[in-house]
C-alpha cells in the first residue's frame, strides 16, 4: 500500500493517553454530543455536488433532496436526471426506486441506489457514525497532513464490507472537530477537506466540503468534487 501520510512522533500532552475510542468520544462531544444526536427523529437537506475535470472545468452539477429518519430508520433521496425525476426509499429491509411514477425493479439499479443511500447517511452523520458496530478503529497518533497541518489520525476499516476500502479521519488537536477524511477506494485515493460546518442543528454537520484526488506521493493532484449541504428541516423526537 502506498504510504501517503507522514507520521510524527509527537506525544499527546495529556494525563490520559489518547486512543481510538477516546478520540471519537472527544470529537462527538465537540460536534454536539450523542444526546443531541439521539434527539433527532428526521432531518432533510439539499446536497449540491459539482464534479470537475482535471483542468478545473465543471463536468457535472447535481442537487439531491435527502431525508434521514430514525423512527423508523430510513433514507429517502429525490433528484432529477435529464429531465426525469427519481426517488429512492431505503431502510434495513428493502429498497424502492422510482423513475417518475414507475417503480424500477432492476436488481443492479436497486443495489446501486441502496449503496448511494447508505453512503449518504454514512458521510452526513460523521463523526457520529464512527461508533457504528462492525468498524475497526486504529489510532495512529498525530500526523502532518499534506506536510503542514498537525492532526490526530484515525484509521477505520470495515471487515464485513469492502476489505479494500480504507478510511482515515483527521481531527483538530485543540477542538477535536473533524477536519478531513481520506478514503482509499478501488486503487484511488481521495482527500475530502471540511471547509465549513452548519450552525442550525447544534451538531456541527458538514456544510461545505472539497474532495481532491491525490497522486502516488500523497500530494493533491486536482479538485475532483465540491459538496454543499443546505439543511431544510429538523424534527426532534
Amino acid at each position: 500500500m502506498i504510504l501517503i501520510i507522514c507520521f510524527c512522533t509527537v506525544q499527546w500532552n495529556c494525563s490520559k493517553k489518547m486512543d481510538a475510542l477516546l478520540l471519537i468520544e472527544k470529537s462527538i462531544a465537540a460536534h454536539g454530543g450523542l444526546d443531541a444526536w439521539n434527539e433527532v427523529a428526521k432531518i432533510s437537506y439539499l446536497k449540491e455536488t459539482i464534479l470537475y475535470y482535471p483542468n478545473g472545468d465543471v463536468e457535472r452539477r447535481s442537487i439531491k433532496k435527502i431525508s434521514h429518519s430514525f423512527e423508523p430508520s430510513s433514507t429517502q433521496m429525490e433528484w432529477e436526471k435529464l429531465g426525469v425525476s427519481y426517488k429512492s426509499i431505503t431502510d434495513k429491509n428493502k429498497i424502492q426506486l422510482f423513475k417518475g411514477k414507475v417503480e424500477v425493479l432492476d436488481s443492479l439499479k436497486l443495489e446501486q441506489a441502496r449503496q448511494e443511500a447508505n453512503a449518504a447517511s454514512y458521510v452526513f452523520w460523521q463523526p457520529y457514525k464512527l461508533l457504528d458496530l462492525g468498524a475497526k478503529h486504529e489510532y495512529q497518533g498525530k500526523i502532518n497532513l499534506l506536510d503542514s497541518l498537525p492532526l490526530h489520525a484515525l484509521k477505520v476499516t470495515y471487515p464485513e464490507g469492502n476489505p479494500n476500502d480504507i478510511w482515515h479521519y483527521f481531527f483538530d488537536p485543540k477542538t477535536f472537530k473533524l477536519h478531513a477524511t481520506q478514503v482509499n477506494h478501488e486503487g484511488r485515493i481521495s482527500l475530502i477537506i471540511n471547509q465549513a460546518v452548519e450552525m442550525e442543528t447544534g451538531l456541527s454537520l458538514n456544510k461545505i466540503r472539497k474532495s481532491y484526488f491525490l497522486d502516488s506521493l500523497g500530494k493533491i493532484n486536482y479538485l475532483r468534487a465540491s459538496y454543499d449541504y443546505d439543511i431544510q428541516a429538523l424534527i426532534k423526537r
